[in-house]
């Protein structure tokens, strides 16, 4: 019986399971043979950390992509001249940037 998990990239969804052993070294299990099944009783439960994962992944595709209303505002600020640069916090930015790289 074949399972698909919406939301999960497709090289997620292999044909093996794996499995540790008792030394904690990580060793590859074919799938089980897929058949089908009249077991209406599966049942697919997600930890809850997976379940974050998709509440965090919904509300981020639920997000625009661009603040329209902070752009606006910026904009305007910047056509009446009332727009400020503050370049010791630009500085700081760069360097931390170059700090990261590294």
């Amino acid at each position: 019986m074949a399972i698909n998990f919406t939301g999960l990239p497709p090289n997620s969804q292999t044909g093996s399971t794996r499995a540790k052993t008792d030394n904690d070294s990580v060793t590859d299990r074919p799938a089980a043979a897929e058949t089908p099944s009249s077991h209406s009783g599966d049942e697919v439960r997600l930890s809850e950390a997976m379940q974050a994962l998709q509440s965090a992944d919904k509300r981020l595709a639920d997000t625009p992509e661009v603040d329209e209303k902070r752009v606006e505002a910026l904009r305007a600020a910047i056509e009446n001249g009332s727009y400020q640069i503050d370049f010791q916090r630009v500085a700081e930015r760069m360097l931390d940037l170059e700090s990261s790289l590294d």
